[in-house]
């Protein structure tokens, strides 16, 4: 039997990013269905369940994405609780890339702490800009990884998104409303990380701000846009120590990023009823990483 990609996108149009790389994984063929509610799922999820009967099931893997990370975990845990045994397809979801670019991100922390015979436990991290997608899921994985972590954002909202954060996953994760460069030193002055998650081509911090962070060992920066999220670090950094930090760019975070989602869709369709989320994202950048 062929493998079949139904990918699931709540946007107006589904990404060609996921798609291609659907492909490139060796799906056979991908079914997008863009501007999908969640009150659709069930539907959609029975439809594509019975066709192909029980032995159809481990050839047919569901993908969820979108820009709204809340809508998008509901449609895959819709989708979820609608099959039942035989017919359980594999689920993966990675909404606008948040999940697979934040498990890049904290795994190659986790990575450069390494060097320094450090771990994660017990350390604290600044995540600025860390109100959106990825900041939120960037977030969960240290708050489960027993990082203290302090969401900085320009957004009035930002200590309702660290509660939900928290109420998520459980540790120690607070907001912090910044309007100036200068908050934002405040806000992560006892941070041993500091993780730049805001808008592509958005300056948060610029050069000069991040030595003042004394107790800094690693910074890392997922914008691929300039400028840079964090001035100074350029997007080819890998561990590249400057005054002391060990500072990551948008190109390293990005190639182990598109390897984790290659992963991801690729044990996905060789499984069967598999459900693939942030945490088995995590999972996968530290295998690829070896760390």
């Amino acid at each position: 039997m062929k493998n079949i990609l139904i990918y699931f996108d709540m946007d107006k149009r589904p990404s060609p990013f996921d798609i291609l790389f659907a492909y490139d994984v060796g799906f056979d063929i991908v079914l997008p269905f863009s501007g999908v509610g969640v009150e659709e799922v069930k539907a959609l999820v029975q439809d594509a369940m019975f066709p192909r009967g029980p032995k159809g099931a481990k050839y047919t893997t569901l993908f969820f994405g979108g820009t709204d990370l809340d809508a998008v975990e509901k449609m895959a845990e819709k989708a979820r609780k609608t099959m039942f045994p035989p017919f359980q397809l594999s689920i993966a979801l990675d909404p606008k890339g948040a999940y697979t670019t934040s498990a890049a991100i904290v795994a190659k922390v986790l990575e450069a702490l390494s060097t320094k015979g450090e771990t994660l436990e017990g350390k604290r991290a600044a995540v600025l800009g860390g109100g959106g997608r990825v900041g939120r899921v960037t977030s969960r994985i240290l708050a489960r990884e027993g990082v203290e972590v302090t969401i900085v954002d320009i957004t009035e909202e930002v200590g309702k998104i660290a509660e939900r954060v928290s109420e998520k996953v459980g540790g120690k994760v607070r907001g912090v409303r910044v309007t100036s460069p200068e908050e934002i030193v405040s806000a992560a002055k006892d941070c041993e990380i500091v993780i730049a998650t805001g808008p592509a081509g958005v300056e948060l911090l610029p050069e000069g701000f991040l030595p003042k962070l004394e107790k800094c060992l690693v910074a890392a920066d997922v914008n691929a846009v300039p400028p840079a999220g964090i001035g100074g670090i350029k997007a080819k950094y890998d561990k590249k120590e400057k005054e002391g930090i060990l500072t990551i760019g948008a190109l390293a975070i990005g190639d182990l990023r598109n390897k984790i989602e290659a992963k991801m869709l690729r044990t996905a369709m060789e499984s069967k009823g598999a459900f693939l989320g942030y945490a088995d994202t995590f999972e996968f950048a530290k295998e690829l990483a070896e760390i």
